[in-house]
């Protein structure tokens, strides 16, 4: 349960995310996986690596409440699993070092064995192998935050509002860097940011 509780600070982003069809958009290709993963799931429900599988596809396509509700259902499920996790995609990733995707999973299995720093290599690969994933920019901000490391989490944060300004997520950990950093005025701009856009349906 204890990576489920360093993940908490999601749930509170996701209140305040973009809708994905207003500012950043799921592609068709994304779409199509998601029904996939979903499908998957829906034909083995008790499969702990089926629902891994579905829940970081929707960690990476603004669904941050139904991927943490289903990380739940794998610790309930195997709460040994995120052991496991690491060598599934430790072993996929080997296979195919060019799939971001699978170094997504990968990421988040070291997040969840509280490996962070493996966390932020992989993550760092998926942004090399896809430059504009403004989810990758906003894990790392988390993670980075986590460890205390403010002005690199905020740092992140900016890169992935260069991509896209209307996510109100990152607007969000934008202005927790600020209060973090004593800055209680740009952290209240910041967050009113986050809420003016979540008004306005992003």
């Amino acid at each position: 349960m204890k990576y489920q509780r360093k993940l908490c600070l999601l749930l509170v982003v996701s209140l305040l995310t973009v809708n994905s069809a207003v500012a950043w958009k799921i592609t068709p290709e994304l779409e199509r996986e998601l029904a996939e993963k979903q499908s998957a799931v829906a034909k083995d429900p008790s499969d702990p690596a089926t629902l891994f599988d579905l829940a970081i596809t929707y960690s990476y396509t603004n669904h941050i409440i139904e991927g943490m509700d289903t990380l739940r259902k794998i610790h309930e499920i195997d709460p040994g699993f995120r052991q496991k996790a690491k060598l599934i995609y430790i072993r996929k990733v080997t296979q195919e070092p060019d799939d971001w995707r699978l170094r997504f999973r990968l990421a988040f299995a070291y997040y969840a064995a509280s490996d962070k720093k493996d966390a932020i290599r992989e993550l760092n690969n998926v942004l090399i192998i896809d430059p504009y994933n403004v989810w990758a920019y906003g894990y790392l901000a988390l993670i980075y935050g986590e460890m205390g490391d403010v002005d690199t989490a905020m740092e992140m944060t900016r890169k992935g509002l260069a991509i896209d300004r209307k996510v109100a997520a990152l607007h969000l950990l934008l202005s927790e860097g600020y209060y973090k950093k004593g800055d209680g005025w740009h952290g209240f701009l910041e967050r009113m940011e986050a809420l003016r856009l979540k008004a306005l349906g992003y």
